[in-house]
């Protein structure tokens, strides 16, 4: 193997790949914004979601037998709920004018004044997602409900109704300094990056390796280099590292758009510096090795495949062997 010669063929593929406009966008321009554009719109759906829900409230309907009930009463003075009358409220559920449903049964005072359990049900759609909210925010109302009237039986036999929480918890969470709040978002991020880097690796390699080997084998143009005073060794080592520059540089520019996502998307996926610079490192030598596995990987299914089409049929489950 002659370096001079593989340095010629590499800084020749290389060229090659990246003299068209359409491989620059392909391979860096996309990568970059696929990501911030994506949670971008799941960023604005979820804020719309909070945004309506604090502002109208769930919309729910009562079915009770007595509406006077005292927990009728409750929850018709929570602002968090919008109550909605309706004579089919299971039908109204299924066409989502109403998120959730309280089904209060006969005798509810009576059995609260006996001391007695009172079964509360609650239907919602779990196809739902503000469904799947209200149904939250109604189980949280009805047990604030339920803790008032322990409170007051306690009360009422003269007892603390302290006693029945012996241990208080404080919560205190370990995170970056002034982002306590982000700590879910910031763990799907850390799921998420792995996950992304290896996808990436896999397929950001993909379209050279199939041009580089199936692709000049197709136009003729294999042979003519096989004719030139590099040996065949040179010639496989500079098209393997100029793919494999290829794929770092897809790879690198999918994670700059994730990272722009993460700054643009706190609420999806957290927000601060949670990397640092050893882990940084590690994701640099991860990014190296992976596409260093995949190019070889491809490139020799992609020498081996007749045609630019063949290759590209071996070469599509790739991707699902990453994940």
């Amino acid at each position: 193997m002659n370096l001079k010669h593989v340095f010629i063929v590499f800084k020749k593929e290389l060229i090659d790949m990246f003299r068209d406009k359409k491989t620059i966008i392909s391979s860096i321009l996309i990568p970059i914004l696929i990501f911030p554009v994506m949670y971008g719109f799941m960023g604005f759906s979820t804020k719309k979601l909070i945004k309506d829900t604090q502002e109208k409230g769930i919309e729910v309907a009562i079915k009770a037998e007595d509406n006077n009930s005292s927990i009728v009463k409750f929850l018709k003075e929570r602002k968090e709920l919008k109550i909605v009358d309706a004579d089919d409220a299971v039908g109204a559920l299924r066409k989502g004018t109403v998120k959730v449903i309280i089904f209060v049964g006969s005798g509810f005072d009576d059995a609260v004044k006996d001391g007695k359990p009172v079964p509360l049900t609650v239907q919602y759609d779990d196809t739902n997602q503000t469904s799947t909210m209200g149904e939250g925010m109604v189980r949280e109302i009805i047990g604030q409900f339920s803790s008032e009237i322990v409170s007051q039986r306690l009360q009422e036999k003269g007892i603390d109704p302290a006693i029945i929480n012996p241990v208080n918890i404080i919560e205190k969470k370990l995170g970056p300094q002034n982002n306590q709040d982000n700590g879910m978002g910031l763990m799907i991020f850390s799921m998420l990056l792995p996950l992304m880097l290896a996808i990436y690796s896999a397929s950001s390699v993909l379209p050279a390796a199939t041009d580089n080997g199936a692709g000049e084998k197709e136009r003729g143009t294999l042979e003519p280099l096989l004719t030139t005073q590099a040996n065949r060794l040179s010639l496989l080592m500079g098209k393997y590292f100029a793919i494999t520059v290829a794929g770092i540089i897809g790879t690198l520019a999918s994670m700059v758009g994730l990272f722009i996502a993460q700054k643009f998307n706190p609420e999806i996926l957290g927000q601060g510096n949670v990397f640092s610079i050893s882990t940084v490192i590690i994701i640099a030598l991860a990014t190296v090795s992976l596409t260093l596995i995949f190019a070889a990987l491809e490139l020799a299914v992609s020498i081996y495949a007749r045609s630019f089409k063949e290759a590209q049929t071996y070469l599509s489950p790739i991707t699902i062997v990453a994940m």
